[in-house]
């Protein structure tokens, strides 16, 4: 979590002295009791301070920004149709499972004010996802997607100025955690975002992309902590090894490259690890890519050995849906 010195140094103070009241914090920092109320404020609104008893929050904070919808999914199955409803979209997922990890997460999206919305709302809020930073459109439905047999058929959603209107005035909040996972789509405007913050410690940036054979890793990857590929064949590996050592190079601190079946490759500036994939451990190298990421980010925000961290991630892509 990013905090001002002066946020820092009443976060230990509380810890040292959690009953203190805030006149006598104000005597301690030599400020007014009115800035120390601000201060709290503040550290409420980071989600550091549970409440006015100064309950601390120590779980690692998690800003999930992406897409949430309605899916309508039609399979063919024995010579019969099969029409499944459901709600999904990255952000929507990523939430589910990093909340059932146990992480705090917040999640910043664009939902229509519809029932749709309404629902997708219940159902975060009731896996304890904070849905206050979620952006209500007046005047077009939720998202809605159409899949046949795993491609999508049609999409409607919103604008492209829709979801910038929701960053710009959630800005705070995306750049205000210690880990934001980012929807593929959002890479290049978070990364353009993030740049013009010069001096500013930012969160780890963590995001996904599925390349299809031949497909070049963009530039603007470069600024961020934490990246999972997917490939078709393992074999195009190889062809990304150089790009990839350029970007740890460039500050990035993991990535992970995997085709699904075969092996998971992971990449730092200590080296190369890889690490082989069991037959009850495959998982679809596009559509399961965001659980690996999931699984990871909790993994690392907690600590974890970087092997069990990456294990966590594998065996979320393998069982999730």
């Amino acid at each position: 979590m990013r905090l001002t010195s002066r946020e820092k140094e009443i976060l230990d103070l509380l810890k040292k002295e959690p009953l203190i009241s805030q006149e006598e914090m104000a005597q301690r920092f030599g400020i007014t009791r009115s800035s120390v109320a601000v201060h709290i404020s503040n550290l409420m609104k980071k989600g550091v301070i549970l409440g006015k008893g100064y309950v601390l929050n120590e779980t690692a904070s998690v800003v999930v920004l992406g897409n949430c919808m309605l899916t309508v999914e039609v399979r063919k199955q024995n010579g019969a149709t099969a029409i499944d409803l459901d709600w999904g979209g990255f952000a929507y997922k990523a939430c589910h499972t990093l909340a059932d990890f146990g992480s705090h997460v917040k999640i910043v999206s664009v939902l229509g004010n519809d029932e749709q919305g309404d629902l997708i709302v219940s159902q975060l809020a009731g896996k304890k996802v904070d849905v206050s930073n979620i952006y209500r459109h007046n005047s077009r439905r939720t998202n809605r997607q159409i899949w046949c047999d795993g491609k999508i058929l049609f999409n409607e959603g919103f604008y492209g100025d829709d979801y910038e209107k929701a960053v710009n005035l959630r800005e705070w909040v995306i750049f205000n955690c210690e880990w934001l996972v980012v929807e593929p789509v959002w890479q290049e405007y978070v990364y353009r975002k993030a740049v013009n913050k010069d001096g500013e410690k930012l969160p780890c940036l963590c995001t996904c992309l599925s390349l299809r054979p031949g497909q070049s890793l963009p530039d603007y990857l470069d600024g961020y902590n934490v990246l999972v590929l997917g490939v078709e064949d393992y074999f195009e590996i190889d062809a990304y090894r150089s790009r990839i050592h350029d970007m740890i190079n460039a500050g990035m601190e993991h990535c992970i490259i995997t085709d699904g079946h075969s092996a998971v490759m992971h990449m730092d500036n200590h080296g190369i690890q890889e690490y082989p994939l069991l037959p009850n451990q495959s998982f679809d190298y596009a559509r399961q890519l965001l659980y690996l990421l999931c699984g990871l980010v909790y993994g690392l925000s907690n600590n974890y050995p970087l092997r069990q961290s990456v294990r966590m991630g594998v065996g979320t892509a393998s069982t999730g849906s």
